[in-house]
């Protein structure tokens, strides 16, 4: 085994306990990396993961806000109940470029906008690649005081090679990289593990999502006509706050006809009320009601998956054209985003 990298000019002391966290953490961002690679609803989560991310980002700014707030403003609606958003700044103003530079094929478009004084040092190369990708990271948060060094980590992780693509649940970081000149090792620690703690959260949000996607599939298959289900359910894997008013303005359909339709999902669900009134209702995925405190938790063992559908006969029309709407309404927001 190789001498341990020294921390005089770089990156923590390597305890065990420090050793033991970053190969934790690594194996976390590469066990995410494999599964988005293949799933199908790959588009879906990366939206829902920029907003988490972008949530962790905002709370590093000192910003008072939680997950479902910035689910919120992403899907353009207001929850009744939580705190109404400051008017005197616009919180998101880097969101819109920060997600077109996830979606970006230029690899170095990020990399080259970064200050030239970021730059690693003699020996950097000699220590793991999560510390070189945090100390990059570090690096900008000491001379850029604005939320874009925390929105830089995905891009740091990925040209350390810990990912294939920009993972947007990965943004954030720790104040201390900001605030110390010399993070100690309690810092270094306590960042690693909330990034895998973030890299743990991103895979069970995804497998969730899954789940979802293949519930949807037998929902759909269960219908005699599932007319324009396939289309909400697409939908809501996008954008899982839902109301009548924006299904009908997204879909083209009544208020009435689309608050119809999200009670007819909701019976299946794939839908959550998280409102209790007739006017202005709101509808969640129920793959997020639990993680946002809008349904209970289930008790005792879960249950196990029913197996997937066989692929045979009519079910082949029946997937395809869930996917088919799955990339439809995936075009139709993208759209949507660049006119706005």
């Amino acid at each position: 085994m190789g001498e341990r990298p020294s921390p005089d000019r770089f990156g923590p002391e390597y305890t065990p306990v420090m050793v033991a966290a970053i190969t934790s953490c690594t194996a976390a961002i590469a066990r995410l990396d494999a599964r988005i690679s293949v799933s199908p609803v790959a588009s879906a989560w990366a939206l829902r993961a920029a907003w988490s991310g972008y949530a962790r980002a905002l709370q590093l700014q000192g910003v008072e806000v939680d997950e479902i707030d910035v689910f919120s403003w992403g899907c353009s609606l207001r929850i009744p109940g939580r705190s109404l958003r400051a008017t005197n700044l616009d919180q998101y103003e880097r969101f819109g470029p920060w997600r077109a530079a996830l979606q970006a094929k230029d690899l170095l478009a990020w990399r080259d906008a970064l200050p030239m004084s970021i730059a690693e040092p003699p020996g950097a190369a000699d220590h793991p690649p999560l510390v070189r990708a945090l100390d990059r990271v570090r690096q900008h948060a000491r001379i850029d005081g604005t939320i874009t060094p925390w929105l830089g980590l995905p891009f740091a992780l990925r040209d350390q090679r810990l990912s294939a693509s920009a993972l947007p649940c990965l943004g954030g970081g720790s104040k201390a990289l900001r605030l110390k000149r010399r993070p100690d090792v309690t810092d270094w620690l306590s960042t690693v593990r909330s990034l895998e703690a973030s890299a743990l959260k991103g895979f069970s949000r995804l497998d969730q999502l899954e789940r979802l996607y293949r519930a949807a599939q037998r929902a759909i298959s269960d219908e005699y006509r599932p007319g324009a289900l396939p289309s909400l359910v697409a939908l809501s894997c996008h954008r899982p706050l839902l109301s009548p008013q924006s299904v009908s303005e997204t879909l083209g359909m009544s208020i009435a006809g689309a608050s119809k339709l999200l009670e007819r999902t909701a019976a299946t669900g794939l839908l959550v009320e998280i409102t209790q009134r007739r006017t202005w209702r709101l509808f969640l995925a129920s793959d997020l009601a639990v993680d946002f405190g809008y349904a209970a938790p289930k008790r005792g063992r879960p249950k196990a998956e029913p197996p997937p559908l066989p692929a045979t006969g009519g079910l082949v029309a029946v997937f395809d054209a869930f996917d088919e709407e799955m990339s439809a309404i995936d075009d139709l927001l993208r759209r949507v985003s660049g006119n706005d």
